[in-house]
């Protein structure tokens, strides 16, 4: 089993994500941070990480902050937008702080910042539901 030092293998149960992982994690609460390494499996034909493993990257690491945020209710993804600014390859290591941006009682804004090294390699911002709740007018 690959390990990733100084973090923690994250325990993932969506039958979806456990197929791109293993996903890490290091701290807790408002800074949790999220990594992967980049494998042969998350590149497309030119050997760069796939745009679509980073928006499902995306979705799992803002997914875990939003759950963490909201006491572990249920969630979906309304919205996700992502901005590609740079390569990442097989090997690298691909980290991202989610940050909770906004919060009602319905509603949960989310972005994140998703760094090799220094670099920002792409930015995603969402909006999730929390299912069951509904949004008072103001």
């Amino acid at each position: 089993m690959m390990v990733l030092k100084g973090f923690l293998r994250t325990d993932l149960a969506d039958p979806f994500e456990i197929e791109i992982g293993p996903v890490f994690e290091r701290n807790a609460g408002d800074n949790r941070r999220f990594a992967i390494v980049v494998d042969k499996r998350h590149v497309n034909m030119r050997g760069v990480l796939h745009g679509g493993m980073l928006m499902t990257f995306a979705d799992l690491a803002l997914g875990q902050a939003v759950w963490d945020a909201t006491g572990r209710a249920s969630v979906v993804t309304l919205s996700l937008q992502g901005q590609f600014l740079k390569s990442a390859y097989a090997g690298d290591v691909v980290e991202v702080l989610p940050q909770i941006v906004r919060k009602t009682r319905a509603l949960i804004f989310a972005r994140g910042d998703f760094m090799v090294g220094s670099d920002v390699i792409f930015v995603a911002t969402s909006i999730w539901k929390v299912l069951g709740q509904i949004e008072t007018p103001l």
